[in-house]
């Protein structure tokens, strides 16, 4: 398994999986559809280092995926990340692909100083599971306020 940061060289890969994961899943994606143009124009354009999607590739093609975004607290300098996503194609789970995805995650963010994560955990039997494997890692209930603005 090779895992690649999503680049404008990778970006039609990554539209192929959305694709397949749409079209298998489509209740555990969080659209309705797929913009390939905006996509496309995000990740070509005006790539954002503050935003970035792990891609897990197996046989050259994309199975997982992992999206985090870093800030930094101005007050204290303290850095932090939250994964907001994480999704593996049906027929590469249980296979170490989102244990691979973390743990490169991970070595980023040692690299980049980032001193703790946070992940927004899906709610399915499947990741309670792969949560548990989580080591020094501790589980809470937080109240978040959630607004779309556009």
């Amino acid at each position: 398994m090779v895992i690649k940061e999503l680049s404008k060289e990778n970006v039609e890969d990554f539209i192929i999986y959305l694709k397949k994961a749409f079209a298998i899943e489509p209740d555990r994606m969080t659209t309705d559809h797929i913009d390939e143009e905006t996509i496309i124009k995000a990740v070509s354009s005006n790539p954002n280092e503050l935003s970035r999607s792990l891609l897990a590739y197996e046989d050259d093609q994309i199975v997982g995926r992992l999206e985090f975004h870093s800030y930094l607290c101005i007050q204290d300098a303290y850095r932090m990340a939250y994964v907001n996503w994480v999704y593996t194609l049906p027929a590469y789970r249980h296979r170490g692909v989102a244990q691979s995805l973390f743990k490169a995650f991970e070595k980023i963010c040692l690299q980049e100083e980032i001193n703790q994560y946070f992940l927004i955990q899906a709610d399915n039997q499947a990741a309670s599971r792969f949560y548990k494997a989580f080591e020094q890692a501790t589980s809470s209930k937080e109240i978040i306020l959630r607004k779309t603005i556009k």
